[in-house]
C-alpha cells in the first residue's frame, strides 16, 4: 500500500502519455520531404511532359511528312499524265508519216508549239528520228537537225520495259535550259521507228516544292529509281557556277536514302543525314504509281526541335506555377501543423484510450457470456460429481463382486469422460479469443456451441439447432461469432422466464437482386437465425434495440451490449444483423455472413 489513490495514478499515467505523444510529434522530421516534393514533383511532371511532347511532335512530324509526300505524289502523277496525253496526241498527229515528211510538216510544227504552250511544265517538245537525230521541235520551223546520240532517251534499249522513258536532267539544245525528258516510241507507225520527247523543266517542280515546304531547312526531291535526281530543293550552293547546277546529280550509293529505296521500294520513313548538305532530317518517300520515280520529302530536325521547344516553354511555365503553388501550400500546411500539434497529440491519446476501452468492453462481454454459461454448467458438474461419488460408494460396498466393480467403474469412467468433454468445450470457448481467424467452419462452430448451450439454458428451455448440409465457410472471427451467438441465445432465454423453445438455424440465402437476375445462382450468403417465442418488442423498443447500453432488463441483470456486440461482429465480417419482432409473438434475429 503506497497510499496513492487510483485516480491520481491514472491521471499521472495520462499526463505522461500525453507528454510522450507531444514529444513524439515534435521529434518527427520536419516537412523536408514535402518541400522537396514541391520542387521535384513539378520537375518530374515537366520531364514527363517534355517526353510526351517530343513523342507528340515526332508523331505529328511523321504524319506531316507523309501528307507532304502524298501531295507531291499527286502533283507529279497529274503532270506525268498530262505529258503522256501530249505524247499520245503527237503520235496521233504524226500518223503514218515518214521522217522526211515529218521534218518538212508545218502543220506538225504548229501542233507541237500549241501543245507545248498549253502544257505549262513543258520544257519543249521534239521528234527524234531512228538515226538519233532531232528533226522537228516546238521551238522553230524549219528546224535545224541536232545530233542526240549522246542522250540516254535515244538508246533503243531505254524503251524496252517501260511505256515511257524518263531521262536524266540535261541542258536542252539549243535553248540551254535544264530539262529532263519524258519520251515514248512511235506506236502508230512502229516500223518507221523514232521517238516523241516532251521535256519537264525541273524548276517547275522545285518551285512547287518551295511553295509547299514548311521551312527553308526542309528538303524535297524527285528521284529516278536508279538514284538520278531530277529535281530537288535545296538545289545546291547558289554561289557555285551555273554550269555546276546544270549537271545531273545522283544519290551516292552509300547514302541511307538510296539504301532505303533499294530495301523498301514502295514507300518508307527514315531518319538520315543528307549527303547533299549534311542536315539531319526525317525523310518520307513514295514510289510514283506506274513510273520508275520516287518523291522524297525531308523535314529538318531543327524544325521539329523548334516546335518541341515552343511546347516545352508552355509546359515549363505551368510547372513553375505549380511549383510556386505547392511551395506556398506547403508553407501554409506547415504553419497549420505547428498550431495543431498539441490537438493532434490529444486526439491520438483519445483514440488510443477509446480503442483500449473497446478492447476491454469486448473482453468483459466474453467474460460475462462465459459467466452466464458457468451457471448452467454447474448443474451438469454437480450431476457428474454425484454420479462419481455414488459409484465410488457402491464400489466400496461391493468390493467382493468383481463384475459389479467393473460395471460401476465403467459408469464412473463415462461420467468422468462427460466431465472432461464439458471442461474442454468451456476452455476452448474461453481461450478462442487467442486464435483469431479470417474465416471458419460455420457448421462445426454451431455444433460445438449448441452442445454447450444445451447444458446452459436450463431444462425449461428447449434448444433446437438446424444446420443445412454442406455449408461453406464464412468470413469473420470464430470466437466473436460464438460470443455473439451465446449472447443472442441467452437473451432469448431471458425473454421466456417460464421456459419455451429456442431455435437456431443456419442456411444459404441468396440476395434479392441476385435471385432476380439468376434464380438458379448458388447462394453466397449464410443466414443464422435465433428465434424465440417470448413476449417480443413493441415498435418503440424495436427502434432502439441494438443501441449500446440500451436494455429492458432490471438494473443489474443486463448491460445492453449483447445485441450491439452481435451487430458489431456482423458488420466487421462484412455482413448484417436484422431484428424482427412483434409484441406478444416472439423475436427473430438474423445474422447474415458472407460465404468464402
Amino acid at each position: 500500500m503506497n497510499g496513492k489513490p487510483d485516480g491520481a495514478g491514472g491521471a499521472g499515467r495520462e499526463s505522461t502519455f500525453r507528454q510522450a505523444a507531444r514529444a513524439g510529434l515534435r521529434s518527427r522530421a520536419p516537412f523536408a520531404a514535402l518541400w522537396a516534393a514541391s520542387v521535384l514533383l513539378p520537375l518530374l511532371v515537366l520531364g514527363l511532359a517534355a517526353s510526351w511532347s517530343w513523342y507528340g511532335v515526332e508523331s505529328e512530324a511523321r504524319a506531316r511528312v507523309q501528307r507532304m509526300v502524298d501531295m507531291m505524289h499527286e502533283h507529279v502523277l497529274r503532270s506525268l499524265d498530262t505529258q503522256e496525253a501530249i505524247l499520245e496526241a503527237i503520235d496521233y498527229g504524226m500518223d503514218q508519216s515518214d521522217w522526211e515528211s515529218i521534218a518538212d510538216s508545218r502543220r506538225l510544227h504548229v501542233l507541237l508549239a500549241t501543245l507545248n504552250r498549253r502544257s505549262p511544265p513543258s520544257g519543249g517538245i521534239v521528234l527524234v528520228s531512228p538515226d538519233r537525230e532531232i528533226v522537228a521541235g516546238s521551238a522553230e520551223f524549219p528546224f535545224t537537225p541536232i545530233n542526240a546520240s549522246d542522250r540516254d532517251y535515244t538508246r533503243p534499249e531505254a524503251h524496252r520495259d517501260e511505256r515511257v522513258y524518263i531521262g536524266e536532267t540535261v541542258v536542252a539544245r539549243p535553248r540551254g535550259q535544264r530539262v529532263f525528258p519524258v519520251s515514248r516510241a512511235r506506236s502508230r507507225a512502229a516500223e518507221a521507228g523514232g521517238w516523241i520527247v516532251a521535256s519537264f523543266a525541273p524548276d517547275y517542280f522545285e518551285d512547287f516544292y518551295r511553295a509547299v515546304r514548311e521551312s527553308d531547312e526542309d528538303a524535297a526531291a524527285l528521284v529516278r529509281s536508279d538514284g538520278a535526281v531530277l529535281a530537288r530543293i535545296p538545289s545546291g550552293d547558289e554561289a557555285s557556277e551555273a554550269g555546276q547546277r546544270r549537271e545531273s546529280w545522283r544519290l551516292p550509293s552509300d547514302e541511307i536514302v538510296a539504301a532505303a529505296l533499294a530495301e523498301n521500294p514502295d514507300q518508307g520513313l527514315i531518319d538520315a543525314v543528307s549527303a547533299h548538305d549534311g542536315n539531319r532530317r526525317l525523310y518520307a518517300y513514295r514510289r510514283v504509281s506506274g513510273y520508275p520515280l520516287y518523291v522524297v520529302y525531308g523535314m529538318s530536325r531543327q524544325t521539329m526541335h523548334a516546335a518541341w521547344l515552343r511546347e516545352l516553354v508552355a509546359h515549363a511555365a505551368i510547372a513553375w506555377i505549380a511549383a510556386m503553388a505547392l511551395l506556398v501550400l506547403t508553407a501554409r500546411i506547415q504553419r497549420a501543423a505547428r498550431r495543431e500539434r498539441v490537438a493532434l497529440a490529444d486526439a491520438r491519446f483519445e483514440a488510443e484510450r477509446r480503442a483500449e476501452a473497446e478492447r476491454r468492453l469486448a473482453h468483459m462481454q466474453r467474460v460475462d457470456a462465459l459467466g452466464r454459461i458457468v451457471g448452467g454448467v454447474a448443474h451438469d458438474f454437480r450431476n457428474i460429481v454425484q454420479a462419481m461419488r455414488g459409484g465410488a460408494s457402491r464400489v466400496a460396498k461391493r468390493a467382493d463382486d468383481p463384475d459389479e466393480v467393473r460395471r460401476i467403474a465403467g459408469m464412473i469412467d463415462a461420467s468422468a469422460e462427460r466431465g472432461a468433454r464439458l471442461i474442454e468445450r468451456m476452455l476452448a470457448f474461453a481461450r478462442r479469443d487467442q486464435m483469431p481467424t479470417a474465416q471458419f467452419d460455420i457448421a462445426a462452430a454451431l455444433a460445438e456451441i449448441c452442445d454447450l448451450l444445451e447444458r446452459t439454458i436450463g431444462p425449461a428451455h428447449r434448444l433446437a439447432c438446424e444446420t443445412e448440409s454442406d455449408l461453406p465457410q464464412v468470413a469473420g472471427d470464430r470466437a466473436e461469432f460464438e460470443t455473439a451467438l451465446v449472447n443472442l441465445v441467452l437473451n432469448a432465454r431471458d425473454a421466456m422466464p417460464d421456459g419455451g423453445p429456442i431455435r437456431i438455424a443456419a442456411q444459404r440465402e441468396a440476395p434479392d437482386e441476385a435471385a432476380a437476375e439468376n434464380p438458379g445462382a448458388a447462394a453466397r450468403i449464410i443466414a443464422i437465425t435465433v428465434t424465440d417465442a417470448g413476449a417480443g418488442m413493441d415498435d418503440a423498443t424495436l427502434a432502439r434495440a441494438g443501441e449500446p447500453f440500451f436494455t429492458t432488463k432490471p438494473v443489474g441483470e443486463g448491460t445492453g451490449l449483447g445485441l450491439a456486440t452481435a451487430r458489431a461482429f456482423a458488420e466487421h465480417a462484412g455482413g448484417t444483423l436484422e431484428i424482427a419482432s412483434v409484441a406478444g409473438a416472439g423475436t427473430r434475429i438474423t445474422l447474415r455472413l458472407p460465404a468464402v
